[in-house]
């Protein structure tokens, strides 16, 4: 059999159906399963049998890929039912994935899928991340042309010919591989690599699909290395300022440079997501940039604001509706934030006994927000409200004249409490 110049018959017991692509290592056919009646891809190593060392490399990576994906079982990963040789090739049937489309194809600025969607697909690959390397198989080459979609819009995570499975003593493929724009610090610099690395470059991957750029791009190999190893990535709501602070947070800590702060494993980035998918289910506020702009025009609390420091704003606030009676936040809660109603009323409660109500353009939050200290009240939506919620410190994102801007209306609403306190502690003492 030559697969080279022709496309076979059959392959082992399966039939041939089409070709699906070609490359220096191999050709992809789409076959058929006539016992189960399936269709399947069937990767051929073509030039095995030579010689020199790029087609030693490549059976070495055909037979990783099969030794380190044929062990796993996943919904999110891409299936291997079978390995074997056909006149001196190797080959590998896998599960068939119509349109053979990856998340390559929505990294370009023109093409991003809504934020909703990549936390969910990047919540996909991360729990094939856990359960891989809970079974001892760490990939090494994370990127989002190795991550296929299916027609349902289920990832599958495959290419598996640079894996490592852990603990096994036999010799695999070693050396420095990947691709560089998803290389994690330790993977750039040829350091022992943990599954960790894995989890880099899936944040990598995470933040090109919400930015329409990776995090780290030169000209220049080592200018590349450089940046992944030494340089932070801008900032994910300064490059798209829909992307919501909760989403970044899990974004950063995947690409954090320091193995402690990074997350551990998959399952970690799992359960973070499933929260921001939450939270995205729930805040349907759906609104351009102009939009909130015009908007926080009509709020008291941004009433002297000027259009440029709405803007600052605008680009780091998140807006979420909350039904009645839907908590905001509880007594006690760990989390420097603060809010304004933009649209319905909340009320304000402390051990139970209500104290106060809000209406639209009123600010809360803002004691614990400027003294970093956890909450010392409830609040809670008296009907249907529209919330904007900033949580990162205005030292970090506000231009100078911004941050003054807010100090001042700080004081104005901290001297506002204050007198409405006196007031009824006076009328209190009068009774």
């Amino acid at each position: 059999m030559s697969v080279q110049d022709q496309k076979p018959q059959k392959i082992g017991k399966y039939d041939v159906v089409d070709v699906l692509g070609k490359g220096a290592m191999g050709v992809v056919y789409k076959g058929h399963d006539d016992y189960v009646d399936r269709p399947v891809a069937i990767k051929v190593a073509t030039n095995a049998d030579a010689e020199d060392d790029s087609s030693s490399m490549a059976k070495r990576m055909f037979i990783n890929e099969a030794r380190s994906a044929g062990r796993l079982d996943h919904p999110n990963i891409l299936k291997v039912y079978e390995a074997g040789e056909e006149d001196g090739m190797p080959y590998m049937v896998m599960e068939y994935i119509s349109g053979g489309d990856t998340l390559r194809s929505y990294c370009k600025p023109d093409t991003l899928l809504p934020i909703k969607r990549v936390c969910e697909l990047i919540r996909q690959t991360a729990d094939a991340l856990d359960y891989a390397h809970t079974k001892g198989v760490m990939h090494r080459d994370i990127k989002p042309a190795n991550i296929m979609l299916t027609e349902e819009g289920v990832a599958k995570l495959g290419d598996f010919g640079i894996a490592r499975r852990m603990g096994v003593d036999q010799t695999q493929i070693i050396g420095w591989f990947g691709s560089p724009l998803y290389m994690s610090p330790e993977q750039a610099q040829d350091k022992d690599l943990t599954p960790q690395s894995d989890l880099f470059s899936l944040g990598s991957v995470f933040y090109e699909m919400l930015a329409g750029a990776p995090p780290f791009a030169a000209k220049g190999l080592s200018s590349l290395i450089h940046k992944v190893v030494n340089e932070d990535p801008t900032p994910l709501p300064d490059v798209r300022a829909e992307v919501p602070e909760a989403v970044w947070r899990v974004v950063r800590k995947m690409l954090t440079k320091d193995l402690a702060g990074r997350y551990q494993n998959g399952h970690e980035i799992v359960v973070d997501l499933d929260h921001v998918l939450e939270l995205l289910q729930r805040s349907p506020v759906m609104l351009s940039e102009e939009q909130k702009i015009e908007k926080m025009k009509e709020l008291r609390f941004f009433a002297n604001f000027s259009k440029n420091e709405l803007k600052e704003v605008a680009r780091v606030a998140s807006w979420r509706d909350y039904s009645a009676g839907e908590a905001i936040f509880a007594e006690g809660a760990k989390e420097r934030a603060f809010y304004v109603v933009a649209d319905g009323s909340v009320a304000v409660a402390i051990n139970g006994t209500r104290i106060r109500d809000l209406e639209s353009g009123d600010c809360f939050g803002e004691m614990e927000y400027l003294a970093d200290i956890g909450r010392t009240a409830a609040v809670l939506a008296n009907r249907d409200s529209t919330i904007v919620k900033v949580e990162r410190d205005y030292k970090e994102w506000a231009s100078l004249p911004t941050q003054v801007r807010l100090n001042r209306v700080f004081q104005e609403v901290l001297i506002e409490r204050l007198q409405a306190t006196s007031r009824e502690l006076a009328r209190a003492l009068a009774k």
